[in-house]
């Protein structure tokens, strides 16, 4: 086990001799504890989400990326170019997968404590738009999604403990039954016929995306009923989300799972982790009511 221990290191330190200070980077590259603290300010995104079409791409080829012998030079001595490239490595090593797991078993994957109300639509912040695959097989951006319904319940999880510790927020009261399935679903329109609930499993790698997609995706689509499959949806976590967006979005962790409110601007209105405490349940959809209530009262000043 030494032996496995200080291979490892020794690899890291490799790595990290390539790009920068060995010191200091070692010392970066100690994780620091996760503190629990309660949600007080807006969280998300200060950019309004666009259209995939309508975000730049740039050119294919610039005379920057023709002049290969400037990007190696860059590559390995440029002062700002190596500080960002070893910024992004430190950080990538001190949270990966492990921190994630210990940091879950510490948690149980209550990272925060929800706000006590939703935030105010002129304070709120975003959550971002990108592509997504459907249950039912069907490429979409979320911004659309969200933008059909007034208030959006965007429920987000990567694992099956995820995906268990935010089933308590869709109970119906006083029942056994869920929001998600039958009958359900049929509650859902009639206490809260302005509102929608999206699904989104975020795979951490493309063999679980694929898996999670052509395996236990037929799965789904017998268990589910056929209205939830447009609103079931898959993506690559680290192709749509950066760490530093996770982080705005206080995404933080692998094997929690997380709840928006968003209304139909995609912006969020309130945000809760892991297992739902005291009346988290009973503010999220306070937070539903409110949201709903606020855009109808915006159209009719139209």
């Amino acid at each position: 086990m030494s032996v496995r221990i200080s291979g490892a290191f020794n690899g890291q330190r490799r790595l990290l001799s390539l790009f920068g200070n060995i010191g200091g980077s070692m010392k970066k590259i100690v994780p620091k504890d996760h503190v629990y603290f309660k949600v007080k300010r807006p969280v998300g995104l200060k950019e309004k989400p666009k259209h995939l079409s309508k975000v730049s791409k740039g050119k294919h080829l610039t005379k920057e990326d023709l002049d290969i012998p400037r990007k190696i030079w860059n590559f390995y001595f440029d002062g700002l170019t190596r500080k960002t490239r070893v910024s992004k490595i430190e950080k990538e090593m001190a949270y990966g997968g492990m921190y994630d797991f210990h940091v879950y078993n510490k948690t149980k994957g209550r990272l925060f404590a929800a706000p006590p109300s939703y935030f105010k639509r002129e304070k709120a912040l975003y959550f971002p738009n990108f592509a997504v695959r459907s249950l039912a097989n069907d490429q979409k951006e979320l911004l659309d999604l969200v933008a059909g319904s007034k208030a959006t319940i965007l429920r987000v999880f990567s694992t099956r403990t995820g995906e268990e510790m935010t089933k308590e927020y869709f109970k119906v009261p006083d029942s056994e039954e869920s929001y998600l399935a039958d009958p359900g679903i049929d509650q859902l329109k009639q206490s809260y016929p302005d509102a929608q609930i999206l699904q989104l499993m975020l795979s951490d790698s493309w063999i679980k995306y694929l898996l999670h997609v052509y395996v236990s995706g037929p799965k789904l689509r017998q268990l589910l009923p056929e209205s939830v499959h447009e609103r079931f949806l898959f993506a690559m976590r680290d192709d749509v989300l950066s760490m530093e967006d996770r982080e705005r979005l206080l995404m933080t962790n692998l094997y929690s799972g997380y709840v928006y409110v968003l209304d139909n601007s995609s912006r969020i209105r309130w945000v809760g982790s892991g297992w739902p405490e005291g009346d988290e349940v009973t503010k999220m959809w306070n937070a539903v009511r409110g949201v709903s209530r606020e855009v109808n009262v915006s159209k009719t000043n139209c």
